[in-house]
């Protein structure tokens, strides 16, 4: 029998409430409000707010309605994504290397620093120390049941699940928890088979031919087996530039000055090198409260400073208010001398590139000569021989 990695979860739930507020979260109910430029919906609610059915990406109004107490707290979705990164790297000084699945949300490997913390379950404390409030660590054979351990461990407490564990530590677990299609949850419910312990006591080919993949998937799941790998992330490099207001500023002149000096602070950062640029992320503090973001993806890798004020310029105008501070962030370059290919082609010029290398490849094989193409020259004529002509095709 395949013997699976253990993975450890690391996780704080409510994350970007959390975050937001810098602090425990109150005893009245809150949310975030709606994002700066976005739509009318709250974001993530406490569990004083969520017992009254609010739950992120509902309405202002009905959450309102279903609460009237509730507070809408300012989002700051840049304190939420430099509180992200910070965990990050908390848990990189572990020696880890970590995949970042949401905000508030990593995987990592145990097996190789089990030994270095003198066991998994001083690895798992050691992580959560790092985690702050409300920071939970779960470890299993595999993302799924390790992620299920962190969900149900409680801060200071680490929850551990063996191999031979897995499938009972599953069995209570709701089958609509197991990631299938709700289409698919819902028949397995009319059936009768609503844990994923029932799940797992079905015979794979009977779920298989009634199911199919998804059905097999959801079965191997709830026995515990799951082999997808941990993808460790790139410990990003800091490259960002940013400048503070003595007072609010909502010109959109100076705000474009502003651009402009962080297009080339940034482009002057000795770890850029000579990298060109394929993302950034402009992002600026607002005066009455919370943050605006938005992340800037280029066609073409670039370090040419026009082309990248031309794409960054226009999002100033997407401001919801006036800012005290704007700052900008390299965040994804490319190779020296790279270029960045399409993700789709057009059709004709794929045809066109075979339709070459067929020729390269007949004209190589049977000399030249033997490939020909029809060349119109009369196409008025009434002899059809004389309408066209056989000429050598040359590539």
């Amino acid at each position: 029998m395949r013997t699976f990695d253990t993975i450890v979860c690391a996780l704080v739930p409510r994350f970007a409430l959390r975050a937001t507020l810098q602090g425990s979260l109150p005893q009245t109910p809150v949310a975030l409000g709606p994002e700066p430029g976005g739509p009318p919906v709250v974001g993530e609610p406490n569990a004083v707010a969520a017992a009254f059915g609010v739950h992120a990406g509902m309405r202002v109004g009905e959450a309102i309605a279903r609460c009237p107490r509730i507070s809408l707290i300012p989002a700051d979705p840049s304190a939420v994504a430099d509180a992200g990164e910070a965990m990050l790297r908390a848990l990189e000084d572990l020696g880890a290397a970590v995949e970042p699945v949401e905000p508030g949300r990593a995987l990592f490997a145990a097996d190789g620093l089990v030994r270095m913390h003198g066991g998994l379950t001083r690895l798992l404390a050691a992580a959560g120390a790092r985690l702050g409030a409300g920071g939970r660590t779960g470890a299993g054979p595999g993302r799924f049941v390790s992620h299920v351990a962190a969900l149900q461990a409680r801060p200071g407490r680490p929850l551990q699940v063996t191999h031979e564990g897995a499938a009972g530590f599953l069995a209570s677990l709701p089958v609509d928890r197991l990631g299938m299609e709700r289409a698919v949850a819902d028949e397995l419910e009319a059936l009768g088979i609503t844990t994923a312990g029932r799940l797992a006591a079905l015979p794979l080919p009977s779920v298989a031919d009634r199911f199919g993949g998804p059905g097999i998937a959801a079965w191997r799941l709830a026995r515990g087996e799951d082999e997808r790998y941990v993808c460790p992330r790139t410990p990003p490099e800091p490259m960002r530039e940013a400048i503070d207001f003595p007072e609010p500023v909502g010109n959109e002149l100076t705000l474009r000055q502003a651009l402009v000096v962080l297009v080339d602070r940034v482009l002057a950062l000795p770890v850029r090198g000579e990298r060109p640029v394929r993302g950034l992320v402009l992002a600026a503090h607002l005066a009455g409260g919370g943050s605006w973001r938005k992340q800037v993806a280029l066609r073409d890798a670039t370090g040419d400073p026009r082309r990248l004020r031309d794409a960054l310029l226009p999002r100033l105008s997407e401001l919801p208010g006036h800012v005290d501070r704007i700052s900008l962030e390299l965040a994804e370059l490319g190779q020296p001398g790279g270029r960045q290919e399409q993700l789709l082609r057009p059709a004709e010029e794929v045809r066109r590139e075979r339709a070459a290398e067929a020729a390269r490849q007949v004209s190589s094989a049977m000399g030249e000569g033997h490939l020909m193409r029809v060349v119109e020259i009369a196409p008025w004529s009434r002899i059809p021989e004389g309408r066209s002509l056989l000429v050598p095709f040359e590539g």
